[in-house]
């Protein structure tokens, strides 16, 4: 499936969904609608018996001032981590995409994913510690690297 039509049917089904009362925030509106989408995407794999990235790609925009070698390390560089990402056991490479990728706070995963703060905390060191082993990033070296 393309991003653009999972995300398309996320926002179908949440404006079927916005006759139901619920005091919302901004932060509340943007985990209820991963938390559409996370349910979708699972229902899809699930019916496909198979996880496809359907072309989602880190980064397919490249500078136009970037010179061409720095360009085709880039575009390894992103092989290389989404191929590691897409290693991890599900539920680590659901916080990492969450977390890292698309920026949400731990509260915000641990809505979406219906399971405790503490427990994102943890998946989530355990996943980098997991990409810094695929990797191979030497373990003293900060989280960032691995963002």
């Amino acid at each position: 499936m393309m991003a653009e039509d999972l995300v398309q049917e996320t926002y179908r089904r949440a404006l079927a969904a916005r006759q139901k009362p619920m005091p919302m925030t901004e932060e509340s509106t943007r985990a209820w609608l991963f938390t559409i989408l996370r349910h979708f995407w699972h229902n899809e794999v699930r019916q496909r018996n198979r996880w496809s990235s359907g072309g989602i790609t880190l980064d397919d925009i490249a500078l136009e001032s970037e010179p061409a070698d720095a360009q085709i390390t880039r575009k390894l560089l992103q092989s290389e981590v989404r191929h590691a990402i897409d290693m991890l056991p599900e539920p680590f490479r659901e916080v990492v995409l969450l977390r890292d990728i698309e920026g949400l706070s731990y509260a915000e995963i641990a809505r979406i994913l219906g399971c405790p703060g503490g427990t994102v905390m943890s998946r989530l060191a355990r996943a980098r510690e997991g990409l810094r082993r695929l990797l191979r990033v030497p373990s003293g070296c900060p989280d960032e690297v691995t963002r």
